[in-house]
C-alpha cells in the first residue's frame, strides 16, 4: 500500500536538488549544443562558485582506450564563455571503473508451496514440494551482480543473475517462514526477519519468537538473533533508516550500510497469557545492517491495525515512524485488512529517541478535513480519506515541523473479489489490476506530531503517464526557515534516448535504445507560521515549447544553495539546454 520512503528534508535537498519559491525565475537562459554533444551524453557538471564558472563535459565518442569530449564553459549567470574539445583516457571519465565488474551477494525467494516447471507435470510432485517447502518458506539464492558501464547515462547499470539455492534450517531441522528482509548492498549480505516453520515431530519444541538472520555473501549464516517473546508477534514493517534504493540503482559507490528499523505487533494470547498484551501493543527495534539489536522498546499505540509505512532519521538523532491506523483498540493487527482494502481513520506519528518513545500522536479524519488547505485559485479540494493513499515523502524542516506526502490512487480490474479470495488473493481471469494515480496530498505536523494542515494539490499534468506512475515530490526551506517550497515533478510522458555506440554513432549495438520519463517542475510555497499555501506555478513551460528537468542533474549547486535553486534540463530532443534560477525568498 505504501512505497518509496525519503530521507530528511536536508538530505532530500542534497540528492534531488534545491526547491524554490519566489514564484518567478530571476534568470532563465537557453543554449543550443552541437550535434556531437546532442548525440553523446552529459558526463559531468562542475560548478566553481568562487571562480564564477560552470563547466559541462559531454562525451561525444568512445573507443577501447579513450573518449572524445566537448566541454561547454558558462559563467554563473549561464552565459556561454566558450567550447573546448579534447580526448581523454577512458580511466579519466568520472565514475568509470572498467567496462564491466561483478560482485557476489545473496538474495532470497519465498516458496509458494507449488512445484513449477517440469515437476508440476509429474503426478504428486506439487504435493510433495508443498510438504517440503510450505508456502512462505525462506529459500536463499546466491546472486551475482554484474555492473556494466552505460555510455548513455555515464554510470553503471546493474544486472542480477541468480545462481544456486539453499534452504536455511533451524536446529530442529525445520525451515523458516519468511516475513521481510533488507539487502546489505555494501557487504553483499541480507538481513532476514523470519519465524520457524512447524515441524510435526517437534511441535512442543518450536519457538514462537522471531529470528533475525544475517547471511553473508557466501550464503553463510553469520548471525542468528532470536527475539524472545511471551506471546507470538506478527510483522508490521521493516526498512532501512535511510533513503531507499531499488534493484536498478547504481549502488556501486555505497560504503556504509544504514541501520534497520522493525515494527512488530502482538497476537491474541491464549490460556494464562490471554490478557498478556492488548491489541494496541507494538514493539520497535533498531538493529545494525547485520542484525545486532541496538534498541528494543514497547510502543503503546492509541489505535490498533497500525500500518507503519516507513522510518526516517531526524536532525536530533531520533527516528520517525509514520502511517495510518484504524479507529479501534480491540482488533489485533492480524484481524485488520491490509493493502487496497485497508481504511484507517487515524494517521499516527511516532518519534523514538535514545531508546525510548519521545511521543506518539494520532490524528483522525475529521481533523484532516477541518485543516484542509489548497493553493490559491484551485477550486477542487483533494482530501485524505484513509484509504488508497501511497506515501512517497517524509521529511523534517529546519524549524522541526514534519511533512508526510503522498498521492491518492484508484484500483480497477483484478477479476471477481470472491474468486480472488478462493485463489489465495491472486487475480482471477485475465482482468489485470490497474492502478491510477490522482491528486497529491501533503500533511503538515508540528515538532510534537500535531497536525497543522492538510494541503491538497491537483497536478498540472493529467495525461496517461501521470496517471500510470507516482509523481515525484520534494521540498526546500527558505534561508530564514519560515517557509518551505513544495516541488512536484510534473510527468509529461516519455522520450526515446538512443545509446552511444563504440564509433560515436547513435542506436548501434553498443547500447540499445531506452525510454525515460520527462518532467518539468511545479512549485507552491507553504508559510510555516500560518500553515497557508500559495498558488501553483510551473516552470520550463512556455508558448515556445517545454523544457524538461535533467534526470541526472535536475538542479545545479550554483551560488548559495540556501538562497536559490537552479533548475537544469533540456528540450525533448536534447538540442537546447535550459537554465532556470529561482530565488528562495
Amino acid at each position: 500500500m505504501f512505497t518509496h520512503r525519503t530521507l530528511l528534508f536536508t538530505a532530500l535537498a542534497a540528492t534531488l536538488g534545491t526547491p524554490v519559491f519566489a514564484q518567478h525565475l530571476e534568470v532563465e537562459k537557453t543554449h543550443d549544443v552541437s550535434g556531437k554533444a546532442k548525440r553523446g551524453y552529459l558526463s559531468e557538471v562542475n560548478v566553481n562558485n568562487e571562480a564564477g564558472k560552470v563547466d559541462m563535459l559531454f562525451v561525444t565518442k568512445s573507443t577501447d582506450k579513450q573518449v572524445a569530449t566537448q566541454t561547454y564553459h558558462f559563467d554563473t549567470k549561464y552565459n556561454l564563455l566558450g567550447i573546448d574539445e579534447a580526448t581523454i583516457p577512458m580511466e579519466k571519465v568520472k565514475g568509470y571503473r572498467g567496462e564491466n565488474f561483478s560482485k557476489e551477494a545473496v538474495t532470497m525467494e519465498v516458496s509458494t508451496g507449488m512445484a513449477g516447471g517440469a515437476a508440476s507435470m509429474i503426478p504428486g510432485a506439487s504435493f510433495v514440494s508443498a510438504l517440503k517447502n510450505p508456502a512462505g518458506t525462506l529459500l536463499l539464492r546466491r546472486k551475482r551482480i554484474d555492473y556494466k558501464w552505460s555510455w548513455l547515462g555515464g554510470g553503471y547499470r546493474k544486472k542480477v543473475k541468480l545462481l544456486n539455492t539453499e534452504k536455511p534450517k533451524t536446529e530442529s531441522g525445520a525451515g523458516y517462514h519468511y516475513l521481510s528482509h533488507v539487502d546489505d548492498d555494501v557487504n553483499g549480505g541480507v538481513l532476514v526477519l523470519a519465524s520457524e516453520n512447524v515441524k510435526l515431530s517437534n511441535v512442543k519444541g518450536m519457538k514462537i519468537g522471531l529470528h533475525l538472520l544475517y547471511f553473508n555473501s557466501q550464503l553463510e549464516l553469520a548471525r542468528d538473533t532470536y527475539l524472545e517473546t511471551d506471546v507470538a508477534q506478527c510483522f508490521v514493517e521493516m526498512g532501512p533508516i535511510a533513503l531507499d534504493t531499488d534493484e536498478d540503482a547504481d549502488d556501486s559507490q555505497l560504503t556504509v550500510a544504514p541501520d534497520v528499523a522493525i515494527m512488530l505487533a502482538y497476537t491474541k494470547g491464549a490460556g494464562k497469557l490471554k490478557d498478556a498484551h492488548k491489541a494496541t501493543d507494538y514493539q520497535y527495534l533498531r538493529v545494525s545492517a547485520d542484525g545486532q539489536v541496538k534498541e528494543k522498546l514497547a510502543v503503546n499505540s492509541p489505535n490498533s491495525g497500525w500500518q507503519v509505512a516507513g522510518f526516517v532519521p531526524m536532525a536530533d538523532g531520533g527516528v520517525l515512524a509514520y502511517g495510518p491506523a484504524i479507529d479501534d483498540q480491540k482488533k489485533f493487527h492480524t484481524e485488520v485488512p491490509t493493502g487496497d482494502e485497508f481504511k484507517g481513520k487515524h494517521f499516527q506519528l511516532l518519534k523514538v529517541q535514545q531508546g525510548r518513545v519521545a511521543w506518539l500522536t494520532a490524528t483522525d479524519l475529521k481533523e484532516f478535513e477541518k485543516k484542509q488547505r489548497v493553493p490559491e485559485g484551485q477550486k477542487r479540494t483533494p482530501d485524505y480519506t484513509g484509504k488508497r493513499f501511497r506515501i512517497n515523502l517524509a521529511s523534517e524542516t529546519p524549524n522541526g515541523d514534519i511533512f508526510v506526502g503522498g498521492q491518492n490512487y484508484k484500483v480497477s480490474g483484478g477479476g471477481n473479489k470472491m474468486l480472488n479470495t478462493l485463489a489465495n488473493g491472486r487475480a482471477s481471469g485475465n482482468d489485470a489490476i490497474e492502478t491510477t494515480y490522482g491528486d497529491l496530498l501533503l500533511f503538515h505536523f508540528d515538532k510534537q506530531g500535531q497536525l497543522r494542515a492538510q494541503y491538497g494539490l491537483r497536478r498540472a499534468e493529467n495525461n496517461s503517464t501521470a496517471k500510470a506512475m507516482p509523481t515525484g515530490q520534494f521540498m526546500r526551506a527558505t534561508p530564514d526557515a519560515k517557509s518551505v517550497y513544495w516541488i512536484v515533478q510534473e510527468l509529461d510522458g516519455f522520450r526515446t534516448v538512443n545509446g552511444l555506440t563504440e564509433d560515436g554513432a547513435r542506436g548501434g549495438l553498443f547500447e540499445p535504445t531506452q525510454r525515460e520519463t520527462i518532467s518539468y517542475p511545479s512549485v507552491t510555497r507553504i508559510e510555516l507560521a500560518s500553515a497557508t499555501i500559495s498558488a501553483q506555478k510551473t516552470f520550463g513551460v512556455s508558448k515556445e515549447g517545454k523544457y524538461y528537468m535533467s534526470n541526472k542533474f535536475p538542479l545545479l549547486p550554483v551560488g548559495d544553495g540556501g538562497r536559490q535553486v537552479v533548475f537544469f534540463g533540456e528540450n525533448k530532443t536534447g538540442k537546447t539546454l535550459w537554465f532556470g534560477q529561482m530565488p528562495l525568498e
